[in-house]
């Protein structure tokens, strides 16, 4: 009788062990999938990758003691990538513990953060214009300005004229925050004649 009471208690051990397996192995697979699922939802990083570059564009010329080079600048939420004639040198952002000052921990982008910043802070008047209207069209390869009311904007030779100056008239004050008038002489390159577009 005795052996049988014992039996009976191991298949009683047998059957609470294997309960608890089973409870540890759902609680640790609820668990596993809780955490994926919070991963899934976790927000972007701040600073993105140099191969995925969207949202605004601002092209512009910045001086150096080697003459002028093109600088690329495309944000991408808070953060802002830069491009230097081509080859990329890393981001920005403005540090809301340093005030909202420009900062970067990248060394090659250093020497030329104060001058980029300057010129992001001008992109939204009439003077800084022209790095909006670049980054926006590829078609533009040059502006120049004639007079403070006049901006000569250079398009490549490929480019159908009247396509680009209707859809340009169409959409150009879409890219205007300022109130001053301002006139674009629309030209391709190599030729004399341009087409007047009107801001404001």
């Amino acid at each position: 009788m005795k052996e049988i009471q014992t039996i009976q208690l191991s298949q009683k051990t047998k059957g609470m062990i294997i309960g608890a397996i089973t409870a540890f192995a759902l609680t640790a697979s609820y668990l596993l999938n809780k955490r994926k699922h919070q991963n899934k939802n976790k927000p972007v990083p701040k600073i993105f990758n140099k191969d995925n570059l969207t949202m605004e564009r601002y092209v512009f010329k910045l001086p150096t003691d080697h003459g002028e080079i093109e600088a690329v600048i495309e944000q991408g939420g808070e953060c802002y990538a830069v491009r230097l004639n081509g080859a990329y040198v890393g981001n920005m952002w403005q540090d809301e513990d340093r005030g909202m000052l420009w900062n970067t921990h990248d060394n090659g982008l250093k020497p030329y953060l104060s001058e980029i910043a300057a010129n992001l802070s001008e992109a939204f008047s009439r003077k800084g214009f022209p790095s909006i209207l670049k980054g926006t069209y590829n078609e533009i390869l040059d502006t120049n300005w004639k007079t403070s009311e006049t901006l000569e904007v250079v398009i490549s030779a490929q480019t159908d004229m009247e396509v680009f100056t209707t859809f340009l008239k169409d959409e150009i004050l879409n890219l205007v925050t300022f109130e001053e008038h301002l006139d674009l002489m629309v030209k391709k390159e190599g030729e004399d004649y341009f087409v007047l577009v009107s801001i404001n």
